[in-house]
Parts: structure tokens; sequence; C-alpha cells
């Protein structure tokens, strides 16, 4: 037969010829340049990348009757019996089908005689890695101290499985997998050489299909060739490779784009109907939406994807119709199911849910951006609402200017419920005056002439200098250098309490007192300040350092009814709500209860 496929018809026979693999050939081609030529050489690499192709043509570098060169001549004895598989001193074994040590053994007395007509008696073991253990073993005395005129080359596809006895007898070279540019080129030369036309996408799908080995985009165009001729469409080759054209992988992204149900399993049918392998279609999905990820962060993207240029444009354009986030969450999508149809009783089914699916969550937003936007509606200034006056406003209408009530993040809802509490107008307004907090109490108790917070009468009931003192705060001058000159010292005893203290702002510093204000940001602070051993600790140091009693004001800060210069007032002390125990539940008018329905929203039901 005078037919021959393209992967044995166009084989390398010299060391220029071989494609991708300079690294070996230039390494080969040195050693038999200089005579030195290794006992044992062991070539890794994928399948179609030419192992066995260069063990040949090693042989013939060694054994050409043309000494001294690094190219074969092709023409003499010893090159034309080699390329022609007739040379008795170059035996090729296959490893495959000859496992046992009983066939290692029949080889280790072979090489015992001399070669016959050239130089070295050569052996080439093909797929080395299917020798048994007790064969491996048997090769190694041999491979160690193998007679002069013996030479071993072993080729592999799974390095891993050669035991390290094996390995460290061995010059190993590893074999590259080819890139698309030197399939494409290959392609284009034997395409030409055979007459037949290929578009250049037509020769990229072929390259991309070989994955990386030289014989399998050969296979592929021989079949092509016989499939279409001498005129070999885009349409023959995605028909012949049961693949789907790009403009199915364009229409997809766009349907997600417009959330279009209808179009996506209309595409699913498609699929189905076509007969295309769903692995096979999601693995290009995934590589298609790989190129729109790249493409929308690259700006130069020709060494990236391995696409026409008119492609590219395309990708460039569809990557413009999602966010970053979305492309990610929508490559996760169909990663997942890609492992997940493998092992499911009906993956079509499994594959249009995914398509709906898709839908939903490609315009999700990450939870980042959601807290963002919450921590801004928390920071900014709602509505004032209508709040009832209590007796102590009514008798001190200055206290009225200093109580606007801000809306607090959840965080800070012990305070603000303490605030509703103190603000609400009961029905009859009662002239008891509310006790002193928790805090006070425990600092009468145990006899601290620093407090760190006021009683609520003091908080209420202001003095009118205090207001016009906490109009500003001081940035500069000699107090603010004092004041650093203190949180520095707190910092190396107590950071956390630095890092509190930071947030605020200094409004005065005198002898007897230090006042800081805390804006709604920073409140949350406070009561951090002012837990037991926090208080008790400040307490000694301020002492300490100031060799006097100094005593520390928590001021929040607020707007006057003057205009909207920042004010400052104290915060109530924190109380603590009651406890509910067992089988009680909180009563519908309850503080807590009240505060949660005014930053949730909704109503009370039924309380049980």
């Amino acid at each position: 037969m005078d037919y021959q496929v393209s992967a044995r018809k166009w084989r390398p026979q010299t060391f220029e010829e071989v494609i991708g693999q300079e690294h070996v050939t230039t390494s080969l081609a040195n050693a038999i340049r200089l005579d030195k030529i290794a006992q044992a050489y062991l070539f890794s690499g994928i399948r179609g990348v030419g192992k066995t192709s260069l063990a040949r043509i090693l042989a013939k570098g060694i054994n050409c009757e043309k000494l001294g060169t690094t190219v074969p001549c092709n023409k003499c004895e010893q090159c034309s019996e080699i390329t022609g598989g007739r040379s008795v001193d170059v035996v090729e074994v296959d490893g495959a089908s000859n496992t046992g040590v009983d066939d290692v053994r029949e080889l280790r007395e072979n090489v015992k005689y001399l070669p016959l007509r050239a130089r070295y008696k050569i052996y080439i073991i093909d797929e080395v890695h299917m020798l048994s253990n007790a064969a491996f073993n048997a090769l190694l005395k041999t491979l160690e101290e193998p007679p002069p005129h013996l030479i071993f080359i072993l080729a592999t596809t799974e390095s891993h499985k050669i035991p390290a006895t094996i390995l460290s007898r061995c010059q190993h070279f590893t074999f590259s997998r080819m890139t698309l540019a030197e399939i494409v080129a290959q392609l284009r030369c034997v395409a030409e050489e055979r007459q037949c036309v290929f578009s250049e996408k037509g020769l990229h799908l072929i390259g991309r299909l070989a994955e990386g080995s030289m014989r399998d985009a050969l296979s592929v165009l021989d079949q092509a060739i016989s499939f279409g001729g001498e005129q070999v469409s885009d349409e023959d080759l995605f028909t012949l490779m049961g693949r789907m054209h790009a403009s199915t992988f364009q229409a997809f992204v766009h349907a997600i784009h417009k959330k279009d149900t209808l179009a996506l399993l209309t595409l699913a049918k498609e699929v189905s109907e076509q007969g295309c392998d769903l692995t096979q279609f999601l693995s290009d999905c995934l590589e298609h939406l790989r190129n729109l990820i790249v493409t929308q962060n690259l700006s130069e993207v020709g060494d990236w994807v391995d696409l026409p240029a008119e492609e590219i444009e395309e990708i460039r354009i569809e990557s413009a119709l999602f966010s970053p986030e979305a492309l990610q969450r929508l490559f996760s999508i169909f990663a997942r199911l890609q492992r997940e149809i493998r092992h499911a009783p009906q993956p079509f089914l499994l594959f249009e849910v995914t398509l709906m699916k898709s839908i939903l969550l490609a315009d999700l937003q990450p939870i980042e951006a959601m807290i963002t936007k919450l921590d801004a509606l928390a920071s900014g200034s709602p509505a004032p609402r209508s709040v009832g006056k209590t007796p102590e406003d009514i008798k001190d209408p200055q206290a009225i200017a200093m109580k606007t009530v801000f809306k607090k993040p959840v965080f800070e809802q012990s305070i603000a419920i303490e605030k509703k509490t103190a603000l609400a107008s009961p029905s009859k307004p009662s002239p008891a005056k509310p006790s002193p907090s928790w805090l006070a109490a425990l600092a009468e108790k145990k006899g601290s002439k620093v407090p760190l917070s006021k009683s609520r009468s003091q908080i209420e009931n202001p003095a009118p200098k205090n207001i016009e003192k906490t109009n500003a705060k001081i940035t500069s001058g000699p107090a603010q250098e004092t004041w650093q000159k203190l949180l520095s010292a707190i910092k190396e005893e107590r950071p956390n309490i630095a890092s509190y203290l930071k947030e605020g702002d200094l409004i005065s510093l005198s002898d007897q007192e230090i006042q800081m204000g805390f804006s709604g940001d920073s409140i949350f602070l406070m009561p951090l300040i002012q837990k037991e051993s926090s208080r008790e600790w400040m307490n000694d140091f301020l002492k300490t350092y100031f060799k006097r009693d100094v005593s520390l004001l928590l001021l929040e800060r607020g707007t006057t009814k003057k205009g909207p210069e920042p004010a400052f007032k104290p915060i109530p002390s924190y109380q603590k709500p009651p406890v509910f125990e067992g089988n009680q539940t909180l009563p519908s008018k309850h503080p807590f209860v009240q505060e949660i329905l005014d930053v949730m929203g909704g109503s009370v039901i039924e309380t049980k």
C-alpha cells in the first residue's frame, strides 16, 4: 500500500526537523559531537510529541557511517536500515507486551553479543512503565553496568511509574507539549503539500483539539481531508469532531446577559439533538469563559488567547457585558457542573437547570458591596423621628436642643435602646428621676474619684457653658501635644484602649478633666472604654501619669438647633436590659422589641 498517514509520512528524520523539543535535541546533538554518549536515556512526555522518533534519530546519529556529525546523513546503509526498521542492531521492544521477568531475562542474554554491523547495539523500549516490578529489578544490573557496546533508550508517557532505581541510572529528558502555534504551522505545511485548503480558524480548531500532540493533530487532519476532500470548511470540521460552533457559545453568553430562558433551553436542546458530548461541550464552554475573563483583565491578549484576531475582538465585546465578579461566578457554576454530571443519573436535566440558575446568579452582588451600602445608609442622616418630651425636657429647654436622635447601626443597639427609653413620652409624666447608672454605682461602691461617665441628672441638665465649650475640637496646640504624649504612654501598656481613644476627638484638657467626643461611626467604642476593668485601669493610670486626680468625660457628637456646626453631648451611661430566663418572653412594648421594629420594620403579631 503506497498511502501513508501524515503522522508517518512527515515523521522527522533529523534533529533539525524535530518541532518544539530544542532542549532535548541540542543536548543529544552535542553528546554525539563530543562523543559523550550515555549508557541509558529516558524520554518522557505526553503522546505524539516525538519520543520514539527522536530515539530513532539518536540511534542513527550514533551509528551513522559519517562519523563525528550531529546530522544523520539518512543515505548510508545504517541510516536507511534504522529508518526502515530493518536494522538488526537497533531493536525496538514494546514494553506493554513484554512485561514479565522472563522477557527481561531473554533481553539480558541477547545484550551480551556484539553488534553485527553497527558501532553500538541499541535497545529502544517503548512504554517502559508497563514492565512489572520483577522485570524492572531484573533490568537494574544491566542498566547500571551495561557492556560497552550497548545503549538503552527508554520511552514512557507516565514517568511517575518508573522506579527511582531505574531513573537514577538514566539521563532523563522530559518532552514538552507542542504549542498551538507550532502545531498550526506544521498543519499548514502538510495541507499545502497535500494541496488541501483549510481556513485559519479550522487549523486553530484542529490544533486546540490535539491538546499539544502533533500526532493527534495530523490524524485529525487526515480524517478531515477524507471527509471534506480538497476544500474542507469549518462546518465540516465541527460536524466531524462533534463540537459546537463558536457562534453557539456567543449566543450562550448573550442569552445569559439578556436573561433569556427560552434561548438557553433552545441551546440545550440543540446540543442534545446534535449528539454533542455534554462533557466536551462544558469543556469548550469553560474555555470560552476563561477567554472572556482573560480579555477583560488584559489589554493585550495575543499571548494568552490562542485565537484568530477577529475572534479575539468578538470576545472583547462579549466580556464587556459582564462584571468581573459575574464572569468568575459563571465559570465556577459550570466548572462545578462539569464535575457533577460525571456521576449524575440524568446529566442533561442537571445541565438545563444549571443554565437557568446561571441567569439568576450572574448579577448577584458580592457581600462586601452589600455591606458597604448598608454602612453608607447607616452612617447617613435619616429623616428626623417624632419623639415625645420627658419631664426634664420640659423643665430645661436647653436639654431639648441637645436631644437630636440619630439612627444607629445594629451594633449600637444597646445605646439606642436606652436613648429611646429616656426619650419616650409616657401617658402621664412621672416626677421620679432616673436612678444612677450601674457604672456610676460601681464607681461609688469602689470609692473611685475619677468617674468615666456622669449621672443621668448631670447629662440631661448640662450647664450652658459646657455647650459652648464643646462646640469645637482641639486639633493643635499644647493641649493636643499633651494628649498625643498621653496616648503614646497608654499605647505602651494597653494598646487596645489607646486605639479606642484615638478614634475620638479631644474637646478640652484641663488640670481636673479631659473631655473626649465620639461621632456616630465610633460611638460603639464608648461601652468598651467604660468596662469595669478598663475604667479601673484608666483611673489608676491617669492619677499616676498626672500626679493628681483627673477625670475623663466621654461625649457624643450631636447637632444644635442654631445651625449645622458640630456639638457634643454626654452619652447616657449604659444600663443592661432586663434578662428573661426560662419560658419568659419579651413584652411587645419592651424597648428592645421597639428598637428592633424601628430598625428592621414590621409589627408584633403574637407574644407567647
